[in-house]
């Protein structure tokens, strides 16, 4: 009988062991893959801005799969992490879930205030969105998701949803200065103005624009919508 329970327990063992390989090796495929996914939709996207001002559908169907990939790869490292650590059970839950709260509500109110799938997908610029949670954030859906993905990770102990986050964060931080770049040259001095009151990722607004260069910044704004319009 004890022999009998010893063979089981290694055989059990064994298929452990083989199950946390496989999980391993489908997580590092799936992450190399979202490498070089990102590195092709951020190329296509930097091209897309300078021959067309805007993305196009074949680079937003990429853009799709790219975050298809990453949120596959999320659920994946959340359910069956093989990179454990131990937390206190209150800090890790407790803050895991203020961050996850707090960041699902940041990245919810990103999204509102776009209020339109196209400019939310990259296909047009025909309004700078500067209201709601983007008056405290110019990238709240960045920040809103890493703050979701790095509570995720706390509660579910997984290095690996860490990882992602690290990742999520990174890649889009090497976007950033194409994105921006994009966005001077369509509205102007109106992003400008924006930009230097604005903190980069979350803050309070500094300071406030004079009567003479608010007028400017929303007319320039308007002229943009005009000719993006037309």
């Amino acid at each position: 009988m004890r022999t009998h329970l010893i063979y089981v327990g290694r055989t059990r063992l064994k298929a452990d062991t083989g199950y946390a390989v496989n999980d391993s090796l489908v997580f590092a495929l799936g992450l190399a893959l979202l490498l070089v996914l990102g590195a092709i939709v951020g190329k296509c996207l930097a091209r897309d801005y300078r021959s067309r001002g805007g993305a196009s559908i074949q680079t937003v169907a990429l853009l799709w799969a790219l975050t298809g990939l990453h949120f596959g790869l999320v659920v994946l490292a959340a359910v069956r992490s093989t990179w454990r650590f131990r937390l206190p059970t209150p800090l890790a839950v407790g803050g895991g879930v203020m961050l996850a709260g707090a960041g699902t509500v940041m990245y919810l109110g990103a999204v509102y205030a776009f209020r339109s799938f196209k400019r939310l997908n990259f296909l047009q610029d025909t309004r700078l969105v500067t209201g709601g949670i983007y008056r405290w954030s110019r990238n709240p859906q960045l920040v809103g998701w890493t703050l979701v993905l790095v509570g995720l990770g706390l509660v579910r102990g997984s290095a690996m949803v860490l990882l992602l986050a690290l990742v999520a964060w990174v890649g889009y931080g090497l976007f950033l200065p194409t994105e921006e770049e994009h966005l001077r040259r369509v509205f102007g001095e109106a992003y400008e103005a924006y930009r230097c009151r604005t903190p980069c990722y979350l803050g309070r607004p500094r300071g406030h624009r004079t009567e003479g260069s608010h007028g400017r910044a929303a007319e320039q704004e308007n002229g943009a919508d005009g000719r993006r319009h037309g």
